[in-house]
C-alpha cells in the first residue's frame, strides 16, 4: 500500500512476514535529481516485491533510487539492502556513524560478537536453549550481508546534519535508546518528524541492553526529552500509523516506563533474582497465556527489556547488583 503523505513525500506499507508488526512504514522522498528511500524491511521475496510495486507506483524504478537512509541497524529497516545492492552497486547507503561502527564489529568479528552476546545472557541467567541458539531464531543472523553492506559501503550520518531533498530540508536527530545509532530525521518548516522506531503511537518502542557497558534506558528517556521539545504536527512512524500529538504520546511513554520500574521493585522485593527470572514475572502486552508459551526470541527480548530497567534501577541506588558463579543477580539496595 503507497499514499502521498505530504507532496513527494510517499509512505510505503511493507509487509513483515512472521512478525506481529505486520508491516514496516518505508518512506520514500524524491526531487528531480534525488529519490531518497528512508528504511527498508525484512529480506523476503514478497517484502521486495511490494517496496519495488510501491516506488514503481510513485514513479520511481527501483534501479533508479539515489540514496537509502537507515534510521537504525535492526533488521527489520535495513534487511533488503542487499536487494538493492545487487540491482544499483551505486546506490548510497546512510546510517548513523555509531551503527556504522557496530556493524564492522558484527562483520569482522562475528564469533566474537556473538561470544559476548552469549556469554551476556548466561550472566544473566538465560537458558542454554536461548543463550547458545542465537543464530537459529534471532533474524538478524538471517541476514549478515545487510551488514557487511553498511560495515564497507555506508555514509556515517552525524547528529545536526542535513539532509536536503527538493523543498525539504531535514534535520538529522540523533536519538539513541531503542538502539545505538537511532535517528529521527526532523523538517522544521514543515514540521513532520520522521521517528522510525523512536516514537510509535500504541506500541512502547523496545529498550534493551545486551551487552556491558551501555544504558540504553537512560539514553531513551534523555532522547524523548530532545524530541519533546521540537514543534512537530505531524509524525511519521517506523511501524502502525501517522499520528499528531507527539508530546502527549511522550508523555505516556515516559509514564510506561516509570511503571515497569515499579514494578521490577516490587518483584525485587520478595528475593534477590536473576533478570531471566524477573522477566517470566513481569507483565508483557503480548498474545501468550503464560511465559512458557514465549516463543525464544520473545524471551530474548523480554530479559533485554528486564535487564535496561535493572540497569537504571541500580545507577539510582534503588536495586543492588552481585555475582555468584559468573551469575547476576539483582535484589533490593
Amino acid at each position: 500500500m503507497i499514499k502521498e503523505v505530504f507532496p513527494n513525500i510517499f509512505q510505503i506499507k511493507v509487509p513483515l512476514p512472521h512478525s506481529p508488526l505486520e508491516h514496516l512504514n518505508s518512506y520514500l522522498i524524491k526531487s528531480e535529481e534525488k529519490s531518497l528511500l528512508v528504511d527498508t524491511g525484512l529480506n523476503f521475496p514478497q517484502a521486495f516485491q511490494s517496496l519495488c510495486r510501491g516506488l514503481s507506483e510513485a514513479g520511481v524504478k527501483p534501479e533508479e533510487l539515489t540514496e537509502i537512509l537507515l534510521t537504525h541497524f535492526h533488521v527489520d529497516h535495513v534487511g533488503l539492502i542487499p536487494r538493492f545492492k545487487e540491482i544499483s552497486k551505486d546506490i548510497k547507503l546512510s546510517i548513523h556513524h555509531v551503527e556504522v561502527e557496530l556493524s564492522r564489529i558484527m562483520s569482522k568479528k562475528f564469533e566474537d560478537y556473538n561470544e559476548s552476546m552469549e556469554n551476556f545472557l548466561k550472566a544473566n541467567g538465560a537458558p542454554s536453549s536461548i543463550a547458545t541458539n542465537l543464530q537459529r531464531f534471532h533474524p538478524a543472523f538471517f541476514t549478515p550481508q545487510a551488514y557487511q553492506e553498511l560495515a564497507v559501503a555506508a555514509f556515517p550520518l552525524e547528529d545536526g546534519q542535513e539532509i536536503a531533498v527538493g523543498d525539504y530540508n531535514f534535520q538529522v536527530l540523533w536519538t539513541p535508546g531503542h538502539s545505538p545509532g537511532h535517528i529521527c530525521l526532523y523538517e522544521s518548516s514543515s514540521k513532520i518528524l520522521i521517528s522510525g522506531d523512536h516514537l510509535l503511537p500504541t506500541i512502547t518502542p523496545h529498550i534493551a541492553q545486551f551487552v556491558e557497558n551501555m544504558d540504553p534506558l537512560t539514553d531513551y528517556l534523555s532522547s524523548l526529552e530532545k524530541t519533546e521539545k521540537l514543534d512537530v504536527e505531524v509524525v511519521l512512524p517506523g511501524h502502525e500509523e501517522i499520528f499528531a500529538n507527539h508530546r502527549e504520546r511522550i508523555r505516556q511513554l515516559k509514564e510506561h516506563h516509570k511503571r515497569r520500574l515499579m514494578e521490577i521493585i516490587i518483584r525485587l522485593r520478595t528475593g534477590s533474582s536473576t533478570a531471566y527470572m524477573l522477566a517470566s514475572k513481569v507483565h508483557w502486552n503480548v498474545n501468550y497465556k503464560s511465559w512458557d508459551e514465549f516463543p525464544p526470541f520473545q524471551k530474548y527480548l523480554a530479559l533485554g527489556e528486564t535487564v535496561a530497567h535493572l540497569n537504571l534501577l541500580e545507577q539510582k541506588g534503588l536495586a543492588k547488583r552481585t555475582e555468584a558463579d559468573q551469575i547476576v543477580f539483582y535484589g533490593i539496595n
